[in-house]
């Protein structure tokens, strides 16, 4: 990777496991906090179009090349130049000794949503509902 074509700022978010209550595996990410950020290069390698149930849905294949760090793994998500929109690796790929990976990602099917509120601001991922009690404060559903 030649320094000068990894101009697009590069955001990792890393995985987050708990158990509720009844035992049960909840997964989430920290869109606040990046693990990491990094510059990379971005190589469209192509697409396709696809229809379903008469509607249209359009996918890229993305190369990222980024310089090599050992904390990035498969299961963290991506964005790409601080838009809304996020990205999961589908492929790892180690380039020369320790010097940079080769990663093959695709487009999440949702993308961050930022919504603020008295008691400060809330950035979510997942397509759920919205709820406010009765002070205004959010609740997630």
């Amino acid at each position: 990777m030649k320094a000068g074509n990894a101009y697009h700022r590069i955001s990792f978010f890393a995985k987050l496991s708990s158990r509720d209550a009844y035992g049960a595996s909840s997964d989430s990410w920290d869109y606040a906090n990046p693990t990491i950020e990094t510059r990379g290069e971005i190589r469209y390698t192509g697409g396709s179009k696809t229809l379903s149930n008469e509607e249209k849905f359009y996918s890229k294949n993305i190369e990222l090349i980024v310089r090599y760090r050992s904390e990035i793994v498969e299961t963290m998500k991506i964005q790409i130049d601080e838009t809304n929109d996020l990205w999961m690796i589908t492929y790892m790929e180690m380039l020369g000794r320790n010097e940079s990976l080769r990663l093959t990602i695709e487009k999440c099917n949702d993308g961050l949503r930022i919504i603020t509120n008295d008691t400060g601001l809330l950035i979510t991922d997942d397509g759920g509902d919205f709820l406010t009690d009765e002070s205004g404060n959010l609740i997630i559903q």
